[in-house]
């Protein structure tokens, strides 16, 4: 025996630990990062080549990020297909046949075989749909009565998070941290909410699922706010009948199971000593949880009950989880995460009871709130995003319709025409860097092989792909990202917004934020596959830009320049190359009041992105 997988008893154990040894996996990868790798300058046929182990490194890194994205962003068959799949699961599911969507969801496959979408296209498509509905003004309304489907815990349990992210638009912004759930739970999770939300939409306009899902769920711009329909029949099967929260669950706390006055004296005791009990059976079932031990969460818990029960507060009814926060915050006892990551947990015990779901699905939203404002960063940028955002729309408009980074999209669509020809990973071919490099005023020309050394701020970048042109990279991701254009392997077209961001003389404002957000985020984070000197870069940048940010007249704590060392950093001279920020040769560079929210929006994305990577 040669190898422990050769074991039967060793692959017993691994099974029944959900554990499943694929042999040949880490060769299909590689020859899944191949022409990723061929794009970095990297052939990995060509032993005798020149590139350095450091080299090769970094190419893979970038190479892994770009296939772990392409996992999650299917494009045309697949997303079709994935896009059916959810068509199929929802009308299935919501119409009570419960077997078939069952069948549904274990008939797509793992991996990706041929134009079937697999399990991380499902999750993407989803999480993408769930961020633009529950953050549509539109539709804000009728999806405030969406609650999580009953179906397995794991799947509840993601779906509770990932309906809370998706209210804030980021959603599939918090892939990394998600997947703490399992990829199981994440994949069914995702795909029950999106049914949730059909059947909550279908319950506003009076018609049925089938109907909801047959204009929204199709590749194209048809997902857009509701239109009004012919009314259904009721059924025991109604719109919304299974996933529905009564918008006036707030204001029927009282007659819920929980509301009558709290226990006292002996009573009390009781209903802790049971609450201990179930809450401790509930972490021994769950994935993970917050603390080391189920003893020490079951301590921790005990302690916030005491302190809550001191100030007249009862964990034991959802209205008085928020005020208990409140206290924790006055008390700096929120400045510990696992305080909040335990208080999570105890309002996921909470919903899986299946009492107050409408009280307890608020709670939910507190405790995640909570846990937004405790992340490194976030409470100052959010106050400089609100501060930037009070300047006037259409002068934010105008000033960005003059950088570079948006200027040039209008004649870029115009190049695209009707489509072009594009790498394998869908990025600008060598033959074109020289010319779309150009609309952003940068000189840069695409080489097989880069001959002699470049000398000088004018010396033309020699591109072995998009990737040795970070602004030009960065650009044309931001632009997929927010769909004004789309690539395949094969090619790239106009996306879906195109039309919106040409139909004006200026592009609406909310797009070209996106795009300068997306791209901020973009370039800050590209030393991140350097190791500890590239997060060190991405800090020195971040400080840079908050100092840049911060107005004068609000009281924010900005970390000093002088803890991390001064001096320029390219990446901010990349922002400056797309005309977002001005004296990025000094260690100081100014943002213009006009173009504060874009940044602040990209810093923000920033600080998600790392903390992210943090928990993975």
């Amino acid at each position: 025996m040669t190898s422990p997988f050769e074991d039967p008893e060793f692959v017993s154990r691994l099974a029944r630990m959900g554990i499943v040894h694929t042999p040949g996996m880490a060769a299909r990868m590689m020859d899944e990062l191949a022409p990723l790798l061929a794009d970095e300058g990297i052939d990995l046929n060509d032993r005798d080549g020149d590139n350095d182990l450091g080299a090769v490194n970094e190419a893979l890194a970038r190479a892994t990020e770009r296939h772990n994205l392409t996992l999650f962003t299917p494009v045309g068959a697949r997303r079709a297909g994935a896009l059916a799949v959810l068509r199929l699961f929802a009308e299935s599911f919501c119409e009570g046949d419960e077997d078939r969507a069952a069948a549904v969801l274990a008939g797509v496959e793992s991996e990706p075989a041929g134009d079937a979408p697999a399990i991380s296209h499902l999750v993407g498509v989803s999480l993408g749909l769930l961020d633009s509905w529950h953050t549509d003004p539109e539709l804000r309304a009728a999806l405030t009565a969406t609650r999580v489907p009953r179906w397995n815990r794991a799947a509840r349990a993601a779906a509770t998070d990932v309906l809370a992210l998706a209210r804030k638009g980021r959603a599939f912004a918090s892939l990394g941290s998600l997947h703490r759930h399992g990829g199981l739970a994440l994949f069914e999770g995702s795909v029950l909410l999106v049914a949730a939300s059909l059947s909550a939409r279908a319950a506003s306009e009076k018609t049925s699922v089938r109907d909801v899902a047959g204009r929204v769920l199709v590749d194209g711009p048809s997902s857009g706010p509701p239109t009004p329909s012919a009314p259904v029949a009721a059924s025991p099967q109604a719109p919304g009948s299974s996933f529905m929260r009564p918008l006036g669950a707030r204001g029927a706390k009282a007659q819920g199971p929980e509301a009558p006055g709290r226990p006292m004296g002996r009573d009390l005791q009781i209903a802790d000593r049971a609450l201990r009990r179930n809450f401790g059976t509930w972490l021994e079932r769950a994935p993970s949880i917050a603390a080391p031990t189920v003893s020490d969460e079951l301590l921790l818990t005990q302690a916030l009950v005491d302190i809550g029960r001191g100030h007249g507060l009862d964990l034991h009814r959802a209205l008085d989880v928020e005020p208990l926060i409140d206290l924790l915050w006055e008390a700096d006892g929120a400045d510990h995460p696992e305080v909040l990551e335990t208080l999570h947990d105890y309002v996921h015990f909470r919903l899986d009871a299946g009492h107050d779901l409408g009280g307890w699905e608020e709670a939910h939203e507190a405790v995640e709130d909570a846990l937004d404002e405790s992340g490194a960063g976030s409470g100052p940028l959010g106050a400089m995003l609100e501060h930037a955002e009070q300047v006037n729309p259409d002068v934010r408009r105008g000033a960005l319709a003059q950088t570079p980074l948006i200027a040039a999209v209008n004649e870029l669509l115009e190049w695209v025409g009707t489509g072009r020809p594009v790498t394998q990973t869908g990025g600008v071919r060598r033959a074109d860097i020289k010319h779309v490099a150009t609309m952003l005023g940068i000189r840069a020309v695409g080489v097989a092989k880069r001959v002699g050394i470049e000398h000088g701020e004018d010396a033309p970048v020699q591109a072995l792909s998009m990737a040795d042109v970070p602004v030009l990279a960065q650009w044309w991701e931001a632009l997929s990202s927010a769909e004004v254009i789309r690539t395949t392997s094969s090619s790239v077209r106009p996306g879906p917004a195109a039309a919106e961001w040409a139909a004006e003389g200026l592009p609406p404002l909310e797009l070209a934020e996106m795009v300068a957000g997306v791209f901020v985020a973009g370039i800050l984070t590209r030393p991140m596959a350097k190791g500890a000197f590239g997060r060190f870069i991405i800090k020195k940048s971040i400080v840079q830009l908050m100092r840049a940010l911060a107005p004068e007249d609000l009281d924010i704590e900005v970390p000093e320049l002088a803890l991390i060392g001064g001096g320029p950093v390219w990446t901010v001279r990349s922002l400056e190359a797309a005309g977002l920020v001005t004296g990025a040769l000094s260690a100081h560079p100014e943002v213009p009041d006009p173009l504060r929210a874009a940044v602040a929006r990209g810093l923000l994305l920033v600080v998600a992105l790392l903390a992210d990577t943090d928990e993975e």
